[in-house]
């Protein structure tokens, strides 16, 4: 299984909130979140992480140490998807896959900066609600998902649960797509009409802009 697509690009699975016309402006009276996790670009969510893909492969085996995971991710095995694309604003952006076991993890990467846009984790339908070993699978990947977002989001270890509890709602819950201290967490879908259990999941977290986060009207996790 291989995904690879952009904060609300045109192709491929979607965020159900409307595509940006342009980036937001730096005379904006809206107060953003600040965080040394994100910097402002002129992507089309005004936003990207501060980390490159390298960094955050890095953090994210660095979590899973602390947690007594020796299952780690080796930074030579990311793989291209395709050439560099061009999003709304004009950003090259480069699309990366990992697989990882039962999970495909997906990464956004501006060409120019090499700094991360968004990261993802996917998986189908049936092996989401599947069990191995008497162990809910739901569980590991959503907990890959926390991973994934601590790591790319230099959040403290002490979110880990929190984080896990945002994708948990956004699986479960009438919102898939939540706003949690400058970034996006958001569940994608994507339809297999031949085999409903073929069905692709994707769990992604991305900062956006102070003015998208009120254009797009988006829930904020309490």
């Amino acid at each position: 299984m291989v995904i690879g697509l952009a904060a609300c690009s045109d192709g491929g699975i979607k965020l159900n909130i409307k595509q940006p016309k342009s980036v937001s402006t730096a005379d904006e009276s809206e107060v953003e979140f600040e965080t040394t996790a994100v910097e402002p670009s002129d992507n089309v969510n005004g936003k990207r992480f501060s980390i490159t893909l390298y960094e955050f492969t890095e953090r994210y085996n660095s979590a899973k140490r602390l947690l007594g995971d020796t299952d780690l991710i080796i930074m030579g095995n990311w793989r291209v998807k395709g050439e560099p694309q061009t999003d709304n604003n004009g950003v090259k952006i480069r699309y990366y896959y990992y697989d990882d076991y039962n999970v495909n993890i997906t990464a956004t990467v501006e060409v120019e900066s090499e700094k991360l846009m968004n990261i993802g984790i996917g998986t189908t339908m049936s092996n989401f609600v599947a069990q191995e070993s008497g162990e809910n699978n739901s569980d590991g990947i959503l907990r890959k998902a926390a991973l994934m977002a601590e790591a790319a989001g230099c959040f403290g270890k002490d979110k880990l649960d929190t984080l896990q509890d945002i994708f948990y709602q956004i699986a479960t819950g009438s919102q898939d797509t939540m706003w949690y201290e400058g970034f996006v967490f958001s569940l994608s879908t994507k339809d297999n009409k031949h085999d409903s259990k073929s069905s692709v999941m994707l769990f992604r977290v991305f900062p956006v802009s102070g003015s998208l986060k009120k254009d797009w009207k988006l829930t904020e996790y309490k």
